[in-house]
């Protein structure tokens, strides 16, 4: 009779234990620096689940997101922020020295510019989110204007997501820098790089560029990514499913190129 109830607890125990799906490793893939260039609209052909992020006021800006958003694709604003080395930033950039009323003017405008925002990342901006601030005056307004906010991390010094959590924005962090430089080899190291932190860490999030290399590179992997275990997920998505951070030691905080 023990026997019998024990044999019928292990099986019933088996049944439970095969009817949990197991979550399966989030990736997701921001591809920024959008707006400039009429070869940016080759990114379009990419999987709907990578994420746009374009710069503002540039000459693409609103064709790429209406395309995008026709595609059911995420749009984020890349917000050009000072960078340590004084690189031109492009239009409205926001710098240290800005007031708070100037920081929350130049977002908004910036925001007008491209349709069907759902997010903002950095570009640049080492000087700008090492301001906590500067960083305060912004998160305020993203928070007012029901976006999230991803660190592109082009400093150890950055505070965004920590103001970001203070002022209650959803928010998260890259970890890896997919294509600082321009071959198909250190993409492809980078591409496992990130498997092994998605694996690791349940998640992961990357941040590439419109380089013809990175675009025919993506064209041949993403596919592949489903068959590997992998999950390909939108920046929004992401956060709105609140997955699990990866851990604050795992981002690359040695490289800021190329947005520094």
């Amino acid at each position: 009779m023990l026997g019998r109830l024990l044999f019928a607890c292990t099986t019933m125990l088996c049944l439970l234990v095969s009817n949990v799906s197991v979550a399966k490793p989030s990736v997701v893939i921001i591809l920024d620096d959008l707006g400039y260039k009429p070869t940016d609209l080759n990114a379009l052909s990419l999987p709907s689940e990578i994420t746009f992020s374009i710069l503002p006021e540039t000459p693409l800006a609103k064709t790429i997101a209406e395309k995008a958003e026709q595609q059911g694709r995420a749009v984020m604003l890349h917000m050009p922020m000072q960078a340590e080395s004084g690189e031109t930033m492009g239009p409205l950039g926001l710098t240290t020295d800005m007031y708070p009323a100037a920081i929350t003017h130049t977002l908004r405008k910036a925001i007008k510019s491209i349709p069907n925002v759902v997010g903002v990342n950095n570009h640049m901006g080492s000087a700008f989110t090492g301001q906590e601030a500067s960083m305060t005056a912004l998160m305020l307004e993203i928070k007012r204007q029901g976006l999230f906010f991803i660190d592109s991390r082009t400093s150890v010094y950055t505070t965004a997501q920590q103001v970001a959590k203070q002022v209650g924005v959803p928010n998260a962090s890259r970890h890896v820098f997919l294509d600082h430089v321009r071959t198909t080899p250190f993409i492809a190291s980078q591409f496992e790089r990130m498997k092994r932190i998605a694996q690791e860490e349940g998640s992961v999030v990357v941040i590439a560029h419109p380089h013809q290399v990175t675009l025919n590179f993506l064209k041949q992997h993403l596919p592949l990514l489903k068959d590997e275990g992998f999950t390909l997920t939108s920046a929004s998505d992401y956060l709105m499913k609140k997955v699990k951070p990866v851990s604050a030691s795992m981002p690359d905080m040695a490289i800021a190129a190329p947005n520094e």
